[in-house]
């Protein structure tokens, strides 16, 4: 026999994986029982817990990517859900994209160059100009 989520209230459990610098996948679970549909994915910084959500539609599934984001920022992630003609959002999942590598980045530079010396705590790379 197959039961439904109160109307009044739908529900999902949220998750977020497959973290990058500039996106994450925000998935859900609605429950073997209950008849929901998740329409948008809605985040905002952290920082700015009064900040408008900026939303973004869900595919058909259960999880959906979040692009175009900043590097080592922390989010707050929300999903809309409707059921028989109600709407609701789940709880709020926090997330912090990755960080951009510095010292490979560093790295790639110092090597179009000659490279003389990188340790942990101090790093610089010396050019032909100072033979």
């Amino acid at each position: 026999m197959l039961s439904f989520v109160d109307p009044d209230k739908p529900t999902a459990a949220i998750n977020v994986t497959f973290i990058t610098q500039t996106s994450v996948t925000v998935s859900w679970s609605t429950g073997k029982t209950q008849v929901v549909n998740v329409t948008i994915v809605h985040h905002r910084e952290k920082s700015t817990p009064t900040g408008a959500w900026t939303p973004t539609p869900a595919t058909t599934g259960t999880s959906q990517m979040v692009t175009s984001l900043q590097p080592g920022t922390e989010y707050e992630f929300h999903v809309e859900i409707n059921s028989f003609g109600k709407t609701s959002k789940s709880e709020n999942i926090d997330a912090t994209t990755g960080m951009i590598n510095y010292h490979l980045t560093f790295l790639e530079l110092c090597f179009s160059y000659k490279f003389y010396y990188l340790s942990t705590s101090t790093s610089w790379c010396l050019g032909d100009w100072l033979k």
